[in-house]
């Protein structure tokens, strides 16, 4: 069986492998929530999580229950 690798997002360890039925599985980071596109099988769908891009990347993560994200809005977005 082929090693899943950590997050390329957050360096995470914590990695499910997900299904919703026995033709969908992809991988999915169990700390910041980053996936994989879905495969047929759990081996296409590791193959998928491990092809991630691994070099100096960092992800931000807003919503908008966040005084952040609405400080972020009033600067560089829409706020009507």
């Amino acid at each position: 069986m082929e090693k899943i690798l950590r997050c390329p997002f957050c360096g995470s360890d914590e990695i499910e492998i997900c299904r919703t039925n026995e033709n969908a599985c992809w991988i999915r980071c169990a700390k910041c929530g980053a996936d994989a596109p879905p495969s047929n099988t759990r081996e296409q769908a590791i193959s998928n999580w491990n092809k991630r891009y691994r070099g100096n990347m960092t992800a931000t993560i807003v919503d908008d229950g966040d005084k952040d994200f609405w400080d972020w809005m009033k600067k560089y977005g829409e706020t009507g």
